[in-house]
């Protein structure tokens, strides 16, 4: 929220709307190797705990013993016995990325709970809990690891946090990194599959998510649903989310649930469900096949996997309707094709037609498609042996000739759309420069693939690429992939490298060619002199009523850090409103019609 002296202005989220290039990003996982770097507390991004053996030399790293912990990831004691093993201790890895990738500087280390708490790598020392101290860390030194040597169970280790030298004085306030804040502004929609881990994922019921207060968030579950929110509600940014394929219908229920009370009601959420199901070398299209035939589907393997998916689709849009409303224009329901195969685009939208796989009559608002460009470029130096003579230009002649087949896709697929009255997105796009099979682990061409990646050249590739689906196929929202990934032989997937690169063309390219045409249309408008009343406040339980003298407006509620909060409103007449939150503190309060826009504040107790 913005005051200004004379006119007060209040900038509303849900009111700053990209124009003229739809674009989205899809951010890498949360790992600890990674070089993005999410959340304040680096702690937030640790790998899950690793079990060892007590003594120091000769034991395994891994013991492979299942240490108890509790609903929030710690340990219920350590060292743990269970007279089988040998006592264990276990360890958690941060920043296992490369060195440049993360801050030196004095870390904030806070533990709560009774034992002792041992650094080593980039940093080093053993601190008796509790502690809260700051701690020397030499990122050139490689990673850290903190150890858990002993937990007692009357007072156990918790509430682990190591935070970056920048915000020891403001984790508390700041979830997020500034850094990270930044690289997202310039997005207007988050597609978030590798947070949620949704390749291969076992998630199956609500039960098994990772919950919010979970003391690592880089768990094989993925990052809490919460999280996903509370990202999109302080950035003002659509969510795309990718829904498990094994999730069941009161896992959908409880998720749409979460959404619609706490994402903030001027954010879309776009639904997908799993990722890429159509494809074979991910577990769930094989999920796919087999439940298709449970259901006497019929077809080769490959149809019943494509008719499974338009009907789990239609389950999943028909639950999130019934949950939002079946009028709600925050759904964007989109059912997820294949981009170089416009025939089954066309037949899954026909399957939705069809209620033995769409019973509920649901409509999908959209196709999705990947129109990677330069998919046969790297394998095609592998087969004729050309890694050790190929120059860095003619890599890059042989991806913009390759261009033309991802632009004919596009217009394929488009064609399709318009046929359907669809629209037409991209959940994922860009550079597909990468070797696969025999040739992935060829060290030469590996670096000559990095190489040509990292060509200023990429810059002008990327723009034609990005005017081509803009100006000439007349595509929807595309969802660049992906964010910060460092370049190895499995691709260079990132439009950056790490989060302070300045020079990465691909990322540039989107500065100039699309964030550069999107003119923001801030839509703020001037506080009136018509009071605003609010009584009681304090608000003892949360409950209050707003008086005001405005046509019809809507309530929306905010914490300190600019996120929407969960609230129930009544109107008891054309000028009071009643408003209940569970939320604490002070609170921002914005009312708004369609000429006016009001602020106030409450303390809720």
């Amino acid at each position: 929220m913005k005051k200004y002296i004379g006119w007060w202005i209040w900038l509303v989220p849900g009111w700053i709307a990209a124009q003229g290039r739809p674009v989205g990003i899809n951010l890498t996982g949360v790992v600890d190797w990674s070089t993005e770097l999410v959340f304040t507390n680096a702690f937030l991004q640790s790998r899950e705990w690793i079990p060892h053996d007590t003594i120091e030399w000769g034991a395994a790293w891994d013991s492979g013993v299942s240490v108890p912990l509790n609903k929030n990831g710690y340990p219920l004691e350590i060292p743990y016995r269970d007279g089988i093993h040998p006592p264990q201790l276990i360890r958690a890895l941060m920043n296992w990325g490369p060195d440049y990738a993360y801050p030196s500087g004095k870390y904030r280390l806070v533990v709560a709970g009774s034992g002792q708490v041992r650094l080593w790598g980039a940093a080093e020392g053993r601190f008796t809990c509790p502690v809260d101290t700051l701690v020397p860390v030499r990122a050139s030194a490689g990673g850290v690891v903190l150890e858990i040597e002993r937990s007692q169970a009357s007072d156990p280790i918790r509430d682990i946090r190591f935070i970056y030298p920048k915000y020891v004085q403001e984790y508390k306030e700041k979830l997020f990194t500034d850094e990270f804040l930044r690289f997202v502004s310039d997005f207007e929609t988050i597609r978030f599959m590798d947070w949620a881990n949704t390749n291969g994922t076992k998630v199956s019921q609500w039960s098994e998510r990772t919950p919010e207060g979970y003391c690592t968030q880089a768990k094989n579950s993925g990052v809490a649903w919460e999280h996903v929110i509370a990202l999109c509600n302080r950035t003002h940014k659509n969510a795309w989310i990718n829904v498990p394929h094994l999730a069941d219908d009161a896992y959908m229920r409880e998720l749409a649930t979460l959404f619609r009370d706490r994402l903030d009601p001027g954010l879309k959420i776009y639904l997908e469900y799993s990722n890429e199901v159509w494809n074979g070398i991910f577990a769930q299209n094989t999920y796919a096949t087999n439940a298709a035939q449970a259901l006497a589907y019929t077809g080769e393997p490959w149809e019943k996997a494509w008719k499974y998916t338009v009907r789990r689709s239609a389950d999943m849009f028909h639950i999130f309707e019934t949950v939002f409303g079946a009028s709600s224009s925050r759904l964007v329901k989109v059912i997820p094709c294949f981009a170089v195969n416009d025939w089954l685009t066309d037949q899954m939208l026909m399957y939705m037609q069809d209620p033995l796989y769409n019973p509920w009559k649901v409509k999908a608002d959209a196709i999705a498609i990947a129109p990677y460009f330069a998919h046969d470029v790297a394998n095609q130096i592998g087969e004729r042996k050309e890694e050790d003579t190929i120059s860095t230009a003619e890599i890059l002649a042989r991806t913009r000739a390759s261009m033309a087949a991802a632009y004919a896709s596009m217009d394929a697929q488009k064609a399709v759309a318009d046929k359907y009255g669809v629209k037409m997105l991209a959940y994922e796009g860009g550079a597909h420069i990468v070797a696969t099979w025999a040739h992935v682990n060829n060290e030469q061409l590996t670096k000559k693939l990095i190489e040509a990646n990292r060509s200023p050249e990429f810059q002008a590739i990327y723009c034609a690429y990005s005017d081509y689906w803009y100006d000439h196929t007349k595509g929807d929202l595309f969802c660049f992939f992906s964010s910060h990934v460092t370049p190895t032989q499995w691709g260079s997937w990132g439009l950056k490298e790490y989060m302070d690169q300045t020079n990465a063309p691909k990322y540039q390219a989107l500065q100039n060619c699309v964030f550069s045409k999107n003119t923001t249309q801030t839509l703020a408008r001037e506080r009136t002199s018509a009071p605003v009343f609010v009584f009681p406040n304090p608000a003892a339980d949360g409950t209050f009523v707003v008086r005001h003298a405005m046509h019809a407006p809507q309530v929306h509620l905010y914490n300190a850090d600019g996120q929407a909060l969960p609230a129930h409103f009544v109107v008891l007449n054309t000028t009071e409103i009643q408003v209940h939150t569970a939320a604490k503190g002070l609170i921002w309060g914005i009312l708004e019609d369609k000429t006016t826009v009001q602020g106030f504040q409450v303390v809720c107790h």
